[in-house]
């Protein structure tokens, strides 16, 4: 597959899996199921976010594509910055409890490898798949920026290790591995952080789907796995329950990088927020990208 349609298959998948999520996120199955019936398309959220508005996934995955495409190599410190500019300028409202700790450490001018908390949310893992796709074809470095990104915010073992599956499995989503050989990189690397996430990874278990990342990470590869489209992938996910914004996210931009966005229904990709932005950063990464090849 055209490598740049998977680029623009993660970002918009990940943006569109965020934005189904967002009005029900914390909502159980039942809860959503007796309030919407099952939840198909965007719809407006009770705290006034629009129909195909996306959350704090979004944005702060787009903060992290912004500081690669300044700084190329991933510059902690530039990211950090960014972080601390979205929360100031209000970009970050839905901000989950650990990223808006680490912020305001941040703030107080804490360094950034000094910043984050000790902390097991899924605030890493969920924004982390411009580091998966960009360097995609340098694994030692995917997990190494991964680990990165995650301290600034996230410091415990888990978070460190979905943001290292995320960004994995996109790897290995651009360089065309089966699923099979996916898991077996994932699960591979993810031990080193965290064996509980990695032997739900493994497990295909999708036990939890709270903001924790040994729930959310292995829920979202739960619903990447077990679905044959990414419309199936995401509805399943959101309509699940729990964090459904972040396990939509990430479970989209997987889905959304293995099947390429030619194959994301159009009235998601057109009627998502700043759908045109979304798709110039995910030309952008593909394009920086293929220069660093």
């Amino acid at each position: 597959m055209d490598l740049k349609k998977r680029f623009r298959g993660a970002i918009l998948g990940l943006a569109i899996g965020d934005a189904l999520g967002m009005p029900v996120e914390g909502l159980s199955e039942e809860e959503i199921r007796n309030k919407f019936g099952k939840i198909e398309d965007f719809i407006p959220s009770p705290d006034g976010f629009k129909a195909g508005e996306w959350t704090d996934d979004t944005e702060q995955m787009l903060i992290l594509a912004k500081s690669i495409f300044e700084t190329v190599y991933f510059n902690p410190e530039n990211f950090a910055e960014k972080l601390k500019r979205a929360m100031y300028s209000g970009k970050l409202i839905k901000a989950g409890p650990t990223t808006r700790k680490a912020i305001y450490n941040l703030q107080r001018g804490i360094p950034w490898n000094k910043a984050g908390i000790i902390a097991d949310t899924c605030g890493a893992a969920m924004r982390v798949a411009p580091i998966g796709s960009f360097y995609y074809s340098i694994p030692n470095l995917v997990e190494k920026y991964a680990y990165i990104s995650s301290i600034v915010t996230h410091k415990g073992s888990a978070a460190i290790a979905g943001a290292v599956a995320i960004s994995i499995s996109l790897s290995c989503i651009c360089r065309d591995f089966t699923d099979d050989e996916i898991i077996e990189e994932v699960v591979a690397k993810t031990q080193r952080y965290d064996d509980l996430v990695s032997d739900k990874i493994s497990g295909n278990s999708a036990s939890g789907f709270t903001m924790l990342s040994w729930d959310a990470v292995p829920a979202a590869f739960y619903f990447f796995r077990n679905t044959d489209s990414y419309e199936e992938c995401v509805i399943k996910a959101v309509n699940s329950g729990g964090d459904t914004d972040s396990i939509a996210a990430m479970a989209g931009a997987m889905k959304g990088a293995e099947m390429g966005i030619q194959n994301i229904p159009s009235r998601w990709v057109e009627n998502v927020k700043d759908s045109e932005y979304l798709l110039e950063v995910a030309d952008g990464l593909y394009s920086l990208s293929s220069s660093l090849v």
